[in-house]
């Protein structure tokens, strides 16, 4: 079902060759939405069919096969788009990435199930076991993983004496820095750990130069003041609060627990956006502004960027981003692009609704024949045949 989607998806992307690359990476980007939309919806879906076929069955039976099901299917769109992708990398890549992910949360959902109904000392120690975890883990923690995990490695000595070069002329500390095994190009800055990652994607696809220009841009984020990082850092925790449900729904209520537990994540949640746009700004306006890059260096950089993960250059309207649109940062870069304005991505495609459409059907079907049995008490086929 997710290779059926994705390759559904993809069509009016392939049929746009020899068109400009920002063209092709607006019909991209719905296919790309699709991708990660029913990663979620099959596993779901399927989950929910299980279970209302037979509620005794292990919801970890359905949900763990659909959900490795789903993340397989989307191997042949990721090698249509990155040839040079290969299928034991790739594999690794997802599972180990799967693994992060799930092991952050997971702390966060043991708490909450070891968590005793009342308020005390045990409720006190999980909850500040669960904390020191998380906050190990920004703080560094989730580095040593990547590296137990060999999708880390330490940074080339080029590399090292490109970000030692700049981080001494930004006069900015960095602990260390690291390349990232995957098939896009990347960096990313971690001002809690104060340390840099540069995906081999990046490295491969970029002179010197550009390589300069991104990592004066990551090192803007790790000039951040105390206060924004202390916020960052709450914006990581957001979810805590909920391990602490069940004595909180003992004193108010299930209902007003959940709401009152559930407002301090919207709220990070907002305010993370709106941080993050304004941070992402910033960090393009060190670089340039401040003249630590030149300004045509730093608009090529994020042009070769965009178009080697045939990422939009203006994305939907709507769509909940903390980057800037391409042509606007490089406009703000005071460098104009050589391609006029492209229409904004769309965030639909007709395949992306089709596959819901028709996924949803399963489980509406599975639901209404529970229904009719319970109702009828009896078998819903042996009553149509009557």
């Amino acid at each position: 079902m997710a290779w059926g989607a994705n390759w559904l998806a993809l069509v009016p992307w392939r049929r746009s060759v020899g068109q400009h690359w920002t063209e092709r990476a607006r019909l991209l980007y719905p296919a790309r939405k699709t991708s990660r939309i029913n990663l979620w919806f099959i596993t779901i879906a399927l989950t929910f069919i299980g279970l209302v076929l037979d509620p005794s069955l292990n919801i970890l039976v359905t949900a763990i096969p659909a959900l490795l099901g789903a993340l397989l299917g989307g191997y042949p769109m990721c090698r249509e788009l990155f040839p040079e992708t290969r299928f034991k990398p790739w594999l690794h890549l997802v599972l180990s990435t799967l693994l992060l992910l799930l092991g952050f949360w997971l702390v966060i959902f043991f708490g909450a199930v070891a968590m005793p109904p009342h308020f005390g000392l045990l409720a006190w120690i999980i909850g500040g076991t669960v904390l020191f975890l998380q906050v190990a883990f920004l703080s560094g923690l989730g580095i040593r993983l990547l590296r137990w995990l060999r999708l880390l490695k330490p940074a080339p000595e080029s590399l090292q004496a490109l970000v030692q070069e700049m981080s001494q002329k930004m006069q900015v500390f960095v602990r260390a820095t690291w390349v990232l095994s995957t098939h896009l190009s990347n960096a990313v800055a971690l001002p809690l750990a104060r340390q840099l990652i540069f995906t081999a994607k990046l490295l491969a696809t970029h002179p010197d130069e550009e390589i300069k220009a991104i990592c004066a841009h990551e090192l803007g984020h790790l000039n951040e003041s105390r206060k924004v990082i202390f916020v960052r850092t709450l914006v990581a925790l957001s979810l805590f609060p909920l391990i602490f449900l069940k004595p909180v729904a003992a004193l108010i209520g299930l209902t007003k627990g959940l709401l009152l537990l559930s407002l301090p994540v919207l709220v990070l949640l907002l305010v993370s956006f709106r941080l993050g746009r304004r941070m992402e700004k910033r960090a393009d306006q060190i670089a340039v502004k401040d003249r630590f890059v030149e300004p045509a260096v730093y608009a090529r950089a994020l042009e070769r960027l965009y178009q080697t993960n045939l990422m939009p250059a203006v994305l939907p309207r709507r769509a909940h981003r903390i980057h800037p649109d391409l042509y606007d940062r490089m406009l703000a870069a005071g460098v104009a692009p050589d391609f006029p304005k492209p229409a904004p991505a769309k965030s639909l495609s007709w395949p992306c609704v089709l596959a819901m459409a028709g996924l949803l059907f399963f489980p509406v079907f599975a639901l209404v024949t529970k229904v009719l049995y319970v109702v009828l008490g009896n078998d819903p086929l042996t009553y149509f045949k009557q």
